[in-house]
């Protein structure tokens, strides 16, 4: 079983879980709580451009790739977000890359 080198995991990723609730209003408010910092290589891999009718949003898509640990993925949800370098990127997905490396991958996006 071979790992990532730790030379490439050169960037601290927060992960942050989301939860809902409703509140006296019966509104829906989402709250963040941290859980825990990771080393993880991240990688710009796409980004498009949105035009509405008073504006536009780019959005940036980054693939984050760090060691498997059971408490990392047990944490991490297509309802996580992780704050890197102060930026706040929505997880859609993650997947094991090779069962014989323990190599996670998620796919996370940015929305300016």
């Amino acid at each position: 079983m071979s790992l990532i080198s730790g030379g490439q995991l050169r960037h601290r990723v927060t992960v942050f879980t989301a939860s809902t609730g409703v509140d006296s209003l019966g509104e829906r408010p989402t709250t963040l709580t941290r859980g825990p910092t990771i080393w993880a290589e991240v990688r710009a891999i796409g980004a498009t451009e949105t035009t509405y009718g008073d504006g536009a949003a780019m959005r940036t898509q980054y693939q984050v790739r760090t060691r498997w640990r059971s408490g990392v993925n047990a944490g991490v949800a297509a309802t996580s977000v992780l704050d890197y370098r102060g930026d706040r990127l929505q997880v859609l997905g993650y997947v094991r890359e090779r069962e014989e490396e323990d190599v996670m991958l998620i796919d996370a996006v940015r929305v300016a």
